[in-house]
């Protein structure tokens, strides 16, 4: 017999049971398929709550869904970053399809509840939509004050040069510029601006006041409920300085919906909100001073970063520090004999 222990020392155990080395298409098809299940098991075959609504595995589930499942489905097709508006269009559409189709299902098909439940009523949508826009009035300036209220609070445990050009960074790597940068028409404009204006209000308002906050305020009351989906609706927005802001937008939406029983009026503010986001970036207010609008995608989860604008602040002045870098990298080369207009 041979030496055991020299034959021992000489095999791993990927010798004596080797070890399958998958190719990283197969890898992410197995995590797929894992991440789609989930949502599957969660919203088809885990039984339903007693008390008769749905509660947070659900909407565990349906942000499984979207934040996991659906993004890495779009970059196994070929969408990636930069954003073209075509696939902007795709995984908008896609995405409030599922922010939509989902809630509804479980609301009325799994626990056979009405529309109402989930604030689908139009029946006082004029009044409705005025107090949507007075309360715009008033959560648009909120996104202006709570942006620099977070650069200062940022600024006391950074730094204040540093947590202005975290600020400033953000706005760089907003990934819907590149798509807002290059368009060039009527058309296109207008689509870009039904999908903003349109499309994510209505998906949103449903999954976040609709589903989480409804669901919530059934279980824990308004109070907790308020709190936990504005808390909720920032974290899935993956900022750190629109935090707050996005937050406090929050706050306004679910105590509108909780005012009405009904999204309309959410969804108007929501609208509002984008618009002048919107407005804001194409007339190039409150991104850099002496600077020019952001010109590089935020690289990340196409789905997960959910498609939301929030109004930006006042400028801040990045001086070199770090970060400054990358924002330098996008500012005009300045002509000879000419100076900086602030």
């Amino acid at each position: 017999m041979g030496d055991c222990r020299n034959l021992n020392t000489s095999m791993g155990p990927a010798a004596v049971y080797p070890i399958p080395q998958y190719s990283a298409q197969a890898s992410e098809l197995l995590f797929l398929l894992i991440t789609a299940a989930v949502p599957i098991y969660l919203l088809v075959f885990y039984p339903a709550d007693r008390r008769g609504i749905w509660g947070p595995l659900e909407m565990a589930g349906i942000t499984v869904l979207f934040m996991l499942t659906l993004p890495l489905a779009a970059t196994m097709v070929g969408i990636d970053l930069p954003l073209t508006l075509r696939n902007l269009s795709v995984v908008t559409i896609v995405q409030n399809v599922a922010l939509v189709g989902l809630p509804a299902y479980v609301a009325m098909v799994r626990y056979r509840l009405p529309p109402a439940s989930l604030g689908l009523r139009t029946d006082q949508w004029p009044r409705w939509s005025v107090l949507g826009a007075a309360a715009a009035a008033i959560a648009v300036p909120l996104a202006t004050v709570s942006e620099n209220l977070a650069v200062y609070l940022i600024g006391l445990v950074e730094g204040p040069v540093q947590a202005a050009a975290r600020a400033a960074a953000e706005h760089l790597d907003d990934p819907l510029q590149p798509v807002m940068d290059t368009l060039s028409g009527i058309a296109p404009t207008v689509w870009l601006l039904i999908l903003l204006v349109v499309v994510v209000p209505i998906g949103e308002e449903i999954f976040f006041r609709g589903f989480v906050y409804g669901g919530l305020r059934n279980r824990w009351g308004v109070l907790v409920a308020t709190l936990a989906s504005a808390a909720f609706f920032s974290a899935l927005h993956l900022q750190v300085v629109h935090a707050l802001p996005i937050f406090i937008l929050g706050l306004v939406l679910a105590l509108v919906y909780e005012r009405t029983h009904s999204l309309v009026p959410a969804m108007v503010v929501h609208a509002l909100n984008n618009i002048s986001a919107v407005v804001s970036v194409w007339r190039g207010w409150g991104i850099l001073r002496g600077g020019a609008p952001p010109r590089r995608a935020r690289p990340g989860l196409l789905f997960g970063s959910l498609p939301h604008l929030e109004l930006s602040g006042d400028t801040h002045d990045v001086k070199p520090a770090v970060g400054e870098d990358r924002v330098a990298r996008h500012r005009p080369r300045q002509v000879a004999g000419q100076e900086d207009r602030h």
